[in-house]
């Protein structure tokens, strides 16, 4: 039975009937207090949104024997510490953003390999396809103790400057770049700049201190952290197309009787397609948006874009090196495109 404080299970006595002068007990149901934690703010609408929703649903279908506790805007740890969290045991849900862990787990950097996705929709294709199923569901179970319930996407990376704009493969050279994992620091270093890994909750003071010169991230990260107030322009590149993958501690799983589960499943499916919509909705506002708040928006031009495809591909041949059936992968990304 799971000890963790955040886990704590009340047994209650439902009803009590007589027959034939004697006193019968009917099966007991349990309840089930969990927790769930977000480095993210309630600001990442996109995000934020079907979270609430994935909670109100299990809470409702399940007759309220399972209530979630939902901690925000890293209350109790930080995009960087959502795995090992969950894996402890210390929160039985969170939503991490995959370029977090994609350190600990190489295969998931699949998502964050620069340039490897054309767009969200080539992404969920990919994902259908069976993506997950390579490997990376595994060893998120075997390595960490931590069930997958679903994927969803953000939208896509994009190039964040402060000062200069981005026009060629030279322009991302000299500077200093806000990554958040291995891969993206990789990319960015192959293309001459000096990454830092840091959290997005970082951002806007490294940018107002010039301590950063640029970063890649989703459109969403500049609205929820308001980055078009120390930002001046945005490239369009789709860089990667990053995951939130929404997880179970799972000896919390195990606990939960079989009709629970079910109903955490439906639930997290719901806020996968809940999440895809609203994202496809996000991308085409978001530009006029920061255009509207003063900031430059520009899409690469393809000419660059192939550049920088060239110029990034010894970061997708260190990859095929480390992950074992990498080319798998990366076979069924070229067959959904």
């Amino acid at each position: 039975m799971k000890t963790v404080s955040s886990f704590k299970k009340t047994a209650l006595a439902l009803t009590f009937g007589l027959a034939t002068g004697a006193a019968t007990t009917a099966t007991a149901q349990e309840t089930y207090q969990l927790t769930f934690s977000t480095y993210l703010p309630p600001a990442y609408e996109y995000f934020w949104d079907p979270v609430q929703h994935f909670v109100e649903e299990v809470e409702a279908n399940s007759d309220g024997r399972i209530q979630i506790d939902v901690f925000h805007s890293a209350q109790l740890f930080d995009g960087f510490e959502e795995l090992e969290a969950v894996s402890r045991g210390d929160v039985d849900f969170t939503a991490m953003t995959g370029t977090y862990p994609s350190g600990t787990i190489r295969p998931l950097s699949i998502f964050t390999l620069p340039f490897v996705f054309d767009d969200v929709d080539h992404m969920q294709r990919a994902l259908n396809g069976g993506l997950l199923d390579l490997g990376i569901t595994q060893e998120f179970m075997d390595d960490h103790g931590v069930k997958i319930l679903g994927v969803a996407p953000w939208d896509p990376y994009e190039f964040y400057t402060k000062d200069q704009p981005l026009e060629s493969v030279e322009d991302f050279a000299g500077l200093t770049w806000a990554t958040t994992g291995s891969t993206d620091a990789r990319a960015m270093q192959v293309l001459g700049g000096s990454p830092t890994g840091m959290g997005s909750g970082d951002l806007y003071l490294a940018f107002d201190r010039g301590v950063i010169d640029g970063t890649p991230r989703p459109l969403l990260t500049g609205i929820g952290r308001s980055l078009y107030e120390v930002i001046d322009h945005i490239a369009l590149g789709t860089f990667s197309v990053d995951t939130s993958i929404l997880s179970v501690n799972a000896e919390t799983w195990d606990s939960l009787p079989a009709d629970l589960q079910q109903v955490v499943a439906d639930a997290a499916a719901s806020r996968d397609q809940m999440q895809f919509e609203l994202v496809a909705d996000f991308i085409d506002e978001s530009i006029g948006r920061y255009e509207s708040l003063g900031v430059s928006v520009k899409a690469l031009e393809p000419a660059v874009l192939d550049n920088l495809r060239a110029a990034t591909q010894p970061v997708i041949e260190e990859w095929l090196e480390e992950v074992d059936n990498g080319s798998a992968y990366l076979d069924l990304v070229e067959e959904t495109r």
